[in-house]
């Protein structure tokens, strides 16, 4: 009699673990999920979505919210982007790869807006654009380059507009005087250096 309950007792620790097995590899993909006013939840359900997410993207739900590292793949499975996630808003490192692994863009971001040193790279490796954000806005020295490598233009923007002096460049290199001058509020002021 003993040893019928002892088996007993196995093959419902047995099932519980089976269960809990199955459950804890078994996890969703971004199609399970739908967004609804700034939460994600499963589909069917009306419970903001806690758990894993797998398959192109990758990454952390937390109460309907994005958490932590996510990473992205191309569909030949190589890494698109990294980002990270403070309670949904974007926080922390941003960085984006060509379908060959090369970096095209890089910054910061701080309660879902841009912060501090950003790059952006054509598929070549050079520089297409490199500037600094605070709280959202371009702020301080940009440069820009064309594709062969040639400046496009440089400036100053203070809270996210043109301020100071500005040079624009053609492909070959010469200065485009039209277009270059002393900037405030976004608007030309002079054309004098």
């Amino acid at each position: 009699m003993i040893s019928v309950y002892i088996k007993f007792i196995w093959m419902i620790v047995f099932t519980f673990l089976i269960f809990f097995i199955v459950r804890s590899v078994h996890s969703e993909t971004m199609n399970d999920l739908i967004w609804e006013k700034g939460i994600y939840y499963k589909k069917n359900t009306n419970i903001p979505f806690s758990g894993k997410i797998n398959g192109n993207i990758k990454g952390q739900f937390q109460d309907g919210k994005k958490e932590g590292t996510w990473l992205r793949y191309y569909s030949n499975g190589q890494l698109f982007s990294v980002s990270n996630y403070k309670t949904g808003r974007k926080n922390g490192a941003w960085i984006t790869y060509n379908n060959k692994g090369h970096l095209i863009e890089k910054g910061q971001y701080k309660n879902d807006l841009e912060e501090g040193h950003w790059i952006r790279l054509f598929e070549n490796g050079e520089i297409s654009y490199k500037g600094k954000f605070k709280n959202g806005k371009k702020s301080g020295s940009w440069v820009a380059f064309y594709y062969n490598g040639q400046l496009k233009y440089q400036g100053n923007y203070k809270n996210g507009t043109k301020d100071g002096y500005w040079e624009y460049f053609s492909p070959s290199g010469y200065l485009y005087e039209d277009y270059s001058g002393y900037f405030k509020n976004n608007k030309k002021v002079s054309s004098k250096i």
